[in-house]
């Protein structure tokens, strides 16, 4: 028993030896490189026209056709009934085979997903995308362009429902109170209105102005267009805000009181508190926005 002990007392002092030099290594390339460490924190993204990029004209068929889908089943089975997804999850198998058929002319990524992507990844992040679609249909829309490997998670709505579950996907990863939330939850999207987590954000009132997740927004993207910033931009911003706020998101955002501190290595950006119309009872919420690439 005491050699056991030994060995098993051993076997720790040499895993606290090696993290401690993995600190030490990951220390120094984070001061030459400029990397930070972003294992705490979780990235909550829509996929249409930020991830997966449609045609233009198809997507406005396809979401016509979803719509009409969904409430015919609500209609047969009943509204919120786990059988409307059942149901919705096997005609999205034969949309899913014509889209498989007509790829190349009806889906596509992002660019710079990849790369962007593949840095929040290596730097320790979790990528996670809240959708309102069926997460079968999801999944083998992220494996036909190739993203299947970049992400960690997929929520898709409960049984019967069509809502984004953005208070899901940030507790199930470990932000259970608010401090923990606005420090490492950071939204990504195209749309303030619907890519935002709205149950994240507090009620209107001066001393919630401004403090909810960052919302991160990138241009939309038409299917034959370019966009003014891809989405390798996101590791360079959100490194930057993770420095100014000393791993602190939200605090990095409101240290940033001048233009000449929005700025990235590549990219420009603006900040903003945005008061959303529709949802006159939330505070305002932290934006960044207009993200271009430096001339």
């Amino acid at each position: 028993m005491a050699k056991s002990t030994n060995a098993s007392g051993n076997k720790g002092i040499v895993a606290t030896v090696i993290d401690k030099l993995k600190d030490i290594i990951n220390a120094v390339l984070d001061r030459l490189t400029g990397s930070v460490d972003l294992k705490e924190k979780i990235f909550l993204f829509d996929n249409d026209e930020l991830l997966l990029v449609w045609e233009n004209k198809l997507r406005e068929v396809r979401l016509k056709k979803e719509e009409e889908a969904w409430k015919g089943f609500e209609k047969e089975f009943g509204r919120n009934s786990p059988k409307v997804t059942d149901a919705f999850v096997k005609w999205q198998e034969q949309l899913y085979a014509y889209i498989e058929q007509e790829k190349d002319r009806f889906l596509r990524e992002r660019p710079g997903c990849k790369e962007g992507l593949s840095k929040l990844l290596f730097a320790g992040a979790k990528v996670i995308v809240v959708t309102k679609g069926a997460k079968p249909y999801t999944e083998k829309c992220f494996n036909l362009v190739g993203l299947s490997g970049y992400i960690n998670e997929i929520f898709s709505p409960a049984p019967g429902k069509r809502d984004k579950r953005f208070v899901d996907a940030v507790l199930e990863n470990g932000k259970k109170t608010t401090a923990t939330c606005l420090r490492d939850t950071i939204v990504v999207g195209h749309d303030p209105e619907k890519d935002m987590g709205w149950d994240l954000v507090p009620p209107k009132g001066p001393a919630n102005d401004g403090n909810a997740p960052v919302l991160i927004l990138f241009d939309a993207l038409k299917f034959d267009g370019e966009v003014d910033a891809p989405l390798d931009a996101l590791p360079e911003i959100v490194t930057l805000l993770a420095k100014r706020g000393k791993n602190d998101i939200l605090r990095g955002f409101k240290t940033i009181t001048k233009p000449e501190q929005a700025k990235t290595p590549n990219y420009t950006f603006s900040i903003a508190l945005y008061h959303n119309p529709k949802r006159k009872d939330k505070a305002r919420i932290p934006v960044v926005c207009n993200i271009k690439r430096r001339v």
